[in-house]
């Protein structure tokens, strides 16, 4: 599931920084931007401030008045954003046009500000307005004067500029977190590349395309696959080690059953007839049981083991050789309509061991021609072996008949070699299946392969089919 990925996981951690990681970075930079705005704007209202004292006197009258116009033409226009006031014992007595009927609060009414420090209040038309007050002290007629004179500015300014600057930023950010994502997956597409070649790896183990995972990933998985390489050597070794005891088990029986069946002969041949069937009867029991054990352990572990792969053309081919060297086997016709570049995913000997006892099934009972036959059928192939020899008693289209009951029409056979036919594509997830009660077809399916060079299996495919007729003889 792609909740479970590696990569999904790795990914959506850094796409999270990054989304994180550039959000607090365009977040810092905008309020340090509207700091600086501030800074600047309180820079401006200070020269304002001093614009305004300069041209603030005591006429001859005593009223107080100011000598020249201010410069900001904003102050003339009614709430145009920036404001002056000049006031005495509260009361303002000089005010900008552009603050019309309202007034700048004092700043004594400001909890906590300063009065000679910029600050912010409420100004006119419901604004918010960045205040610098300061008093100023003049002689005039009557004596010493304080007056306060106050220059603002509409907050609202900074507001947009703040705005207008974080549309910047997000314009410039977006594509730096595109291509930080970018660059974040491409490192995590190169970091776990070399897992997904040890995947690759594996299945043409898998497929027997190679026989050991190659030594040249990185140091970090250098381990890895090392010691999948000593469990594939482990295990071939398992496998040969158990086939080898299955052969010097059959060669260490072999000589005690034949000298048993010259005692059998013996019996005969002093009138002892029934005691000899019965002994007789015993000692094909025993045969068929050595040699379905020794079948079985030549099968174990192949189909989970790696390097399952055959070229079924090549193996077909080498058998029929064989077969020809049989008896019976130069005066059949045998027919062959097989794909040359195929292969199927089955263990070599395996494979041997499935194609000769069909094929040597059907030497014994076939008449005059034996066609061998494979068809394509999506991943799989199915292959057939069909003989015009007399079909199977029961006329069964289900499987294999069982071993030691009635066999091809009116002929009894043990039936071992179609037994172990069945065990080993047991192994395989199919099985057998026989039709036509005239002739006979024995037909089964296995996962095809892509086509290999000779190589890993090469000696697999060549002993396979030689054990199995030394097994026959």
């Amino acid at each position: 599931m792609k909740r479970d990925s590696i990569r999904l996981r790795v990914l959506a951690v850094a796409v999270a920084s990054i989304v994180v990681t550039i959000a607090v970075a365009g977040g810092a930079l905008v309020f340090s931007f509207e700091r600086q705005v501030l800074r600047y704007v309180e820079q401006n209202l200070n020269l304002h401030w001093t614009e305004l004292a300069a041209a603030f006197e005591i006429g001859t009258d005593g009223d107080p008045s100011l000598i020249q116009r201010m410069t900001d033409p904003r102050y003339q226009q009614p709430y145009g954003g920036a404001y002056w006031q000049i006031s005495e014992n509260g009361r303002p007595v000089l005010r900008s046009r552009s603050l019309f009927d309202k007034e700048l609060p004092r700043a004594e009414s400001q909890d906590g500000a300063q009065p000679q420090a910029a600050y912010e209040a409420e100004g006119p038309d419901g604004s918010e307005v960045y205040v610098v007050v300061r008093e100023v002290t003049l002689d005039g007629l009557s004596g010493t004067r304080v007056f306060e004179l106050a220059v603002a500015v509409d907050h609202n300014q900074v507001v947009v500029l703040r705005e207008a600057f974080g549309w910047d930023v997000t314009r410039v950010l977006v594509p730096i977190a595109a291509v930080l994502m970018l660059f974040a997956w491409l490192q995590i597409w190169l970091g776990l590349r070399p897992l997904r070649t040890v995947g690759q790896e594996l299945n043409a183990v898998q497929s027997g395309k190679i026989r050991r995972m190659p030594e040249h990933f990185p140091r970090e998985i250098a381990p890895l696959v090392e010691s999948i390489n000593k469990l594939l050597d482990r295990q071939e070794n398992l496998i040969r080690k158990a086939r080898d005891r299955a052969g010097a088990l059959a060669h260490g029986l072999k000589t005690p059953l034949t000298i048993l069946t010259g005692e059998v002969r013996r019996l005969e041949m002093k009138g002892l007839s029934d005691e000899g069937e019965r002994i007789k009867e015993q000692l094909l029991s025993i045969g068929d049981h050595v040699d379905r054990e020794v079948a079985r352990a030549r099968m174990s572990g192949a189909s989970v083991g790696g390097g399952a792969y055959t070229a079924v053309n090549e193996t077909v081919t080498r058998l029929l050789r064989l077969m020809y060297r049989m008896p019976r086997g130069d005066r059949l016709n045998w027919q062959t309509r097989i794909p040359p570049d195929l292969g199927v995913d089955m263990d070599p000997h395996d494979f041997g061991e499935v194609m000769g006892n069909l094929l040597d099934n059907a030497r014994k009972w076939a008449a005059s021609r034996v066609m061998i036959q494979v068809d394509l059928v999506g991943d799989k192939a199915r292959l057939s072996i069909q003989d015009d020899g007399p079909g199977f008693s029961d006329g069964s289209n289900k499987g294999l008949p069982e071993r030691g009951m009635t066999g091809r029409s009116d002929t009894t056979s043990s039936g071992l070699g179609l037994g172990i036919v069945e065990d080993i594509l047991a192994e395989y997830g199919t099985k057998p299946e026989i039709s036509g009660e005239g002739e006979c077809c024995v037909t089964f399916e296995v996962k095809t392969c892509r086509p290999s060079p000779m190589g890993a299996n090469d000696d697999a495919r060549k002993t396979s089919t030689t054990r199995y007729i030394e097994g026959l003889r």
